[in-house]
């Protein structure tokens, strides 16, 4: 069985596309949360993740767009304080909404015979670096469940540490965009293949992301974030 592992997509559609390009045999999708925010495809990316079935978590961004829609302010704030969360509601349905309000915190499912969890963060931007902390918050998090392998996302780094025969964390990092002492440009995901894993990447058009990006209006630093994201690198 071929498994495609994704996380952090910030609504960016096009990076989803160049995956599925190179990945579309993938017999099940799983993205370890935040599907929007700090991108400009919110709509089509949650339409893309519906119809390929993908089973997905809850993350921060997703909860954070979903109750900005259901903020009676959103279509009165100026353009000077328009963030990402709000561009991003503003264009989403009702239906979208309740998708994503619907993510759970924590799925568990198993591959070839292997038992994973998968949950969004473990605590904050820290990384889990012992067997302790790791079986503390595999109980924590997933208390009906023995998990021999966790999937995390949100900090955009990808990864796998293992700590022992049964307790390894895997991180795809993020299909959109690296954090600023990454120079690497790619969508970054996980295919598990049989029950290896592989850590992979592939190119896609951040031109077209970045041009799209140039004609939104948000304000001005919320719009310097996302330029570094997807514009021209001077190094």
């Amino acid at each position: 069985m071929k498994a495609l592992i994704l996380s952090d997509v910030h609504s960016n559609v096009i990076a989803l596309e160049a995956i599925w390009a190179r990945e579309g045999d993938a017999d099940a999708i799983y993205c370890a949360g935040d599907l929007v925010d700090y991108g400009v495809y919110p709509r089509e990316t949650l339409a893309w993740i519906r119809a390929h079935n993908v089973v997905c978590v809850q993350g921060n961004h997703d909860r954070q767009v979903a109750e900005t829609f259901q903020e009676p302010a959103l279509w009165h704030v100026p353009e000077s304080a328009l963030q990402w969360r709000h561009h991003n509601a503003r264009r989403l349905s009702a239906s979208d909404v309740d998708f994503l309000m619907s993510l759970p915190e924590a799925v568990t499912f198993e591959l070839d015979g292997i038992r994973y969890g998968m949950t969004h963060l473990y605590r904050n931007y820290d990384l889990i670096l012992s067997r302790h902390a790791y079986r503390s918050f595999c109980r924590t998090r997933f208390p009906d469940s023995a998990i021999d392998r966790l999937i995390l996302g949100h900090t955009h780094r990808q990864g796998m540490m293992i700590l022992g025969e049964r307790e390894v964390w895997l991180n795809p990092g993020s299909v959109s965009y690296r954090r600023q002492d990454d120079p690497d440009r790619e969508a970054h995901y996980i295919v598990i293949e049989d029950g290896a894993v592989s850590l992979r990447s592939v190119p896609y058009d951040h031109d077209a992301v970045y041009a799209e990006v140039m004609r939104q209006r948000v304000a001005a630093d919320e719009m310097r974030a996302v330029q570094w994201c997807f514009g021209p690198r001077h190094e």
